[in-house]
């Protein structure tokens, strides 16, 4: 299994340190090499780093007519290939089931990022979403933000605050469960972790489209299958609810709707939110 903090930084490293002196290479072919294109954006904001100055004349941004100088021969890890099966095969361990009450506490989890500290917060509320306990912890994430690879980067400083709360019973996290091209984005990944009920909520879609027929709550289809759902108020653009982990989309939805009151997020989320930028400036 991967690591859930994985050093991106140090796999590009030895990718750069492949090209021979009288050639040079382009981002793309660095990702394909780390093991997915996706990565081409993250490639170049890395490259900007200070850790790399000497290796930016060897990575051009483009080919030019001199295929011949453009080297492609990279050879070793495959970081983002071995991330993707390990994100295939936690997907397989979620398990979906209904959750029919929401009884005891329910908990909230969300970082906010200051260039790569993160600063991650854990609220956790009542059921009369009332704050009973609450954490905060700041880490230097390893990895830089590529989509379909966030619970690589996030993962490990939310996972830090969860573990300085006292207890819960139900796990709000921002970001997606099981609607996410491998079934394992942030939220399976955050749950299957600390094997509680996990709920996955997003401002927006990461696959999937939405059902024609539009409700409070409207399923998410991706491959043929309900993999989320956009859940609506009588007012303001719509959140995105998905599977995390040991729930299933219906009660996962239920207590959304239960605890969304207003803003962009349901409280546990909001407030939690709310701590992790407060811990942010705080270190301003």
């Amino acid at each position: 299994m991967v690591d859930l903090c994985p050093d991106f930084y140090s796999a590009l490293l030895a990718l750069l340190d492949q090209i021979p002196d009288d050639m040079v290479t382009v981002p793309v072919l660095l990702a394909s090499a780390m093991g997915d294109p996706v990565a081409e954006s993250a490639v170049k904001e890395a490259l900007k780093r200070e850790m790399f100055h000497s290796y930016r004349e060897r990575v051009v941004p483009k080919p030019d007519s001199s295929d011949s100088h453009i080297f492609s021969g990279f050879r070793g890890k495959r970081l983002l290939e071995e991330m993707a099966g390990d994100q295939e095969e936690r997907g397989k361990r979620v398990v979906i089931t209904s959750l029919l009450e929401r009884d005891g506490l329910i908990a909230g989890v969300d970082a906010s990022y200051k260039g790569d500290t993160a600063y991650a917060a854990c609220v956790v509320m009542n059921r009369d979403l009332e704050i009973v306990d609450s954490a905060s912890t700041t880490i230097e994430a390893r990895f830089p933000y590529i989509p379909g690879y966030l619970s690589f980067r996030e993962a490990p400083g939310l996972l830090s605050a969860v573990s300085k709360v006292s207890g819960f019973d139900v796990l709000m996290v921002n970001g997606h469960g099981i609607a996410h091209p491998r079934r394992c984005g942030l939220a399976s990944s955050v749950g299957l972790e600390v094997d509680k009920p996990t709920i996955g909520v997003a401002r927006r879609p990461l696959v999937g489209e939405v059902g024609k027929i539009r409700g409070v709550l409207t399923p998410l289809i991706f491959d043929g299958l309900a993999v989320g759902a956009e859940v609506k108020r009588s007012e303001g653009p719509p959140i995105y609810v998905s599977v995390g982990h040991r729930i299933d989309l219906e009660s996962a939805g239920r207590i959304t709707r239960e605890t969304w009151r207003r803003g962009r997020l349901p409280e546990p989320l909001r407030s939690a939110h709310y701590e992790a930028q407060t811990a942010k400036r705080r270190d301003s």
